[in-house]
């Protein structure tokens, strides 16, 4: 059955097909590679008539020369068989190997489509399995699995017509045995199939537990509380070890029954194979040709058995990743939307804003304002008030449940993607650096900026001589998350990274709160050259970004309660001299 947003595993049909959707392009490469993979398995399959005929033309008459014919067939099969063999084998492997660039790939660039909604739903630990242990299910069968699965396939095919072609009443007598296993096989596959989905959603469960554990190592022991996280996570490894059991369990029965019915099957051609050679009525190599195509038979299902466990991992993992797929972002460019006018003076507008996270629960409702372009706005209130939902908002990083928000007049949902986000930046409360240079970090959000155009921005804001002063200049590495770098000199390149970007308006979540005093100074004098001329909406956590602004606004419990200036506010409103009042108490 198929839902919304996800691919049941029992739902073969519809994966499988999507699956080859989304491969088409590699379909001439892969119908190479099989019929290079048949004429190898022909060959095998001719094998054992020669030995046929070298037993009974050569050995039964005493003829040499027969039997030197039939081993040069054999030897020249053999040979044939092993070069198509390499050839068919890389051949599935460059396919599957370009299947899966190709799915990391759209994988990826989906996520970075994604909305904020869709990441505050979902736990990274999860979406990092997606890209991870999913993936590296389906290398896995795609590297074996894959190869394995169409050969074996192809000989247990070709295996059963020779069989019936040689003699068709040993040929009936083993397919009574098979009959037996395929029942077995099709019980087998119902059980697994629930057992290996169970276990791709319990390692997405488990690396998720992981990565929380590790990312908060530092709260664990500030509060000594390693035993009960380690018991956390414990339960969660505990379920992700009974799914792996049940999927053993499946395999525990299923593979000696199949080494059981090859032995019945053995001994019920030796016993009709051996009368009838006795009767005279089957040559003796027949019945050597017969075992030798026998063996093949079943080797080739235990080596399908093995090959199904990869197949029933990776369609599980398939599911997941088409599932992510499926997950449409709330924020997208509407049909026919519009580049802003230029230039764009950067006016800000929120006209009946009225928005939730939740669909029961509002964060902010009937907020009214405009901000004027250029000017420098403060949002305060208190934690949970909804200051940094007004930020998000402006950004559209979500799009309100009623009213607008509009940029220069225009409904920011009616704005192309491109031209909106070339508008209004984000500079976080703690700049984020991405490993690589310093200069490809500035210039990350003007890729198409030269060197001297990032010298001009950092001059512009002081910070050239802290360049120069760095071991390699522009070229320095960053490390990862800017591991290199202060918290302060993090937020220099993340200031000079929306500087060279050249928005109309930028959104500031307090990017001086976690600063020490001298290098806030030398942040706040980067960031006045910044803001110059530009709209601000600033995310204000402390007094002295409200006493900066040109204008504040109170958030409180989801409605603007007042408006002006921080002068005006500390006069009029006794809820903004109260949160001042605080401020100054926790300076102090």
């Amino acid at each position: 059955m198929q839902h919304a947003g996800d691919y049941e595993i029992e739902d073969k049909g519809a994966l499988l097909s999507r699956a080859a959707r989304l491969g088409r392009p590699l379909w001439p490469a892969a119908i190479g590679a099989f019929v290079v993979a048949g004429l190898a398995t022909l060959a095998r399959l001719a094998g054992p008539l020669a030995v046929r005929a070298g037993i009974d033309q050569g050995i039964v008459d005493g003829d040499k020369r027969a039997v030197t014919i039939a081993a040069l067939i054999y030897i020249g099969l053999l040979v044939i068989q092993y070069v198509l063999s390499v050839i068919s084998r890389y051949g599935i492997s460059w396919v599957g190997e370009q299947y899966l660039l190709q799915l990391r790939q759209t994988v990826f660039s989906h996520l970075m489509k994604m909305d904020m909604g869709f990441y505050s739903r979902s736990k990274s630990g999860v979406l990092v399995a997606r890209m991870t242990s999913d993936i590296e299910s389906l290398q896995e069968f795609a590297g074996d699995g894959a190869v394995m699965a169409l050969t074996n396939i192809l000989t247990v095919i070709g295996v059963a017509l020779a069989m019936l072609f040689i003699d068709w009443q040993m040929a009936l007598a083993v397919y009574l045995v098979i009959a037996v296993l395929l029942v077995a096989t099709v019980i087998f596959q119902r059980y697994a199939s629930r057992a290996y989905g169970e276990v791709r959603e319990r390692i997405g469960a488990v690396l998720s537990g992981l990565q929380e554990g590790i990312a908060g190592v530092r709260v664990v022991q500030a509060f000594t509380q390693e035993r009960s996280q380690a018991s956390t996570f414990g339960r969660v490894n505990e379920a992700y070890y009974e799914a792996n059991m049940s999927a053993a369990r499946a395999i525990s029965w299923y593979f000696p029954i199949i080494s059981f019915l090859r032995v019945v099957a053995i001994a019920a051609v030796l016993v009709i194979g051996g009368i009838r050679v006795i009767d005279g009525t089957l040559s003796f190599g027949t019945v050597v040709a017969f075992l030798l195509y026998l063996d093949w038979f079943f080797q080739p299902l235990i080596n399908l058995a093995n090959v199904y466990n990869l197949l029933q991992s990776a369609m599980a993992a398939l599911a997941k990743l088409f599932g992510l797929l499926d997950e449409e972002p709330a924020i997208q460019e509407r049909p026919g939307a519009f580049d802003t006018e230029l230039p764009v003076k950067g006016a800000v507008g929120f006209y009946d804003v009225a928005f939730g996270y939740e669909k029961d629960r509002q964060v902010i409702r009937g907020i009214d304002l405009e901000v004027p372009a250029g000017q420098r706005l403060a949002v305060v209130g208190e934690t949970g008030a909804g200051k940094t939902t007004i930020a998000k908002l402006a950004l559209r990083f979500y799009d309100p449940d009623e009213g607008s928000v509009s940029l220069d007049g225009a409904d920011l949902k009616n704005l192309t993607e491109s031209s909106r986000v070339d508008a209004v930046s984000l500079i976080p409360q703690d700049g984020f650096l991405f490993e690589g240079t310093l200069g490809d970090n500035i210039a990350f959000g003007a890729p198409d900026a030269t060197e001297d155009d990032v010298w001009n921005v950092l001059r512009a804001m002081g910070i050239d001589d802290w360049v120069r002063s760095l071991p390699d200049g522009l070229e320095t590495e960053v490390r990862e998350r800017g591991g290199r770098f202060s918290a302060g000199e993090r937020q220099l390149v993340a200031l000079a990274r929306a500087f060279l970007a050249d928005p109309a308006v930028i959104v500031l979540d307090e990017a001086t709160s976690n600063l020490d005093p001298e290098t806030e100074l030398e942040v706040e004098g980067a960031l006045r050259v910044l803001l110059s001329g530009r709209t601000a909406i600033v995310i204000a956590h402390r007094l002295k970004s409200a006493e900066r602004a040109d204008r504040v606004i109170m958030i409180d419990d989801g409605e603007i309660i007042a408006d002006g200036t921080h002068d005006e506010l500390a006069e009029t409103s006794p809820e903004y001299r109260h949160l001042v009042e605080v401020w100054e108490r926790g300076s102090v």
